[in-house]
């Protein structure tokens, strides 16, 4: 049997979990949304373990739907939102709070302080 490759995006609105052949041929896909968390005006965030759930949940989906595809995982591909970031537990492995969406404004102030301080380069 050939060897695919499982690909996890994990973007702003939902995660894709997707097999393809060595080629770049998608053979299927599957996907969950998540909700958008708005605590403020400006403010964007995402439940950092809806998001893990998730992903474990259209993983499973995907491969309960192509049961032939599950001994031929050649390597695993993970994209995500870059920006998005959550603070972590580092006992327990909890998130400490929602994830702060790369959307989210909170942080703009902060940032005209550094510009007007003339550290625009470093913004």
């Amino acid at each position: 049997m050939s060897k695919v490759i499982l690909a996890v995006d994990q973007s702003t609105s939902g995660t894709k979990a997707l097999l393809f052949d060595t080629n770049g041929q998608l053979i299927a896909k599957t996907d969950a949304p998540h909700k958008q968390h708005y605590p403020q005006p400006g403010w964007v965030e995402h439940d950092a373990e809806e998001i893990y759930q998730n992903t474990l949940a259209v993983i499973d989906e995907l491969l309960r739907a192509n049961p032939e595809q599950q001994n031929s995982i050649h390597c695993l591909s993970i994209t995500n939102q870059r920006e998005t970031f959550v603070v972590f537990d580092k006992a327990t492995g909890e998130p400490l709070h929602n994830a702060i969406v790369w959307q989210c404004r909170r942080g703009e102030p902060l940032c005209q302080q550094l510009i007007t301080a003339g550290h625009d380069v470093m913004v």
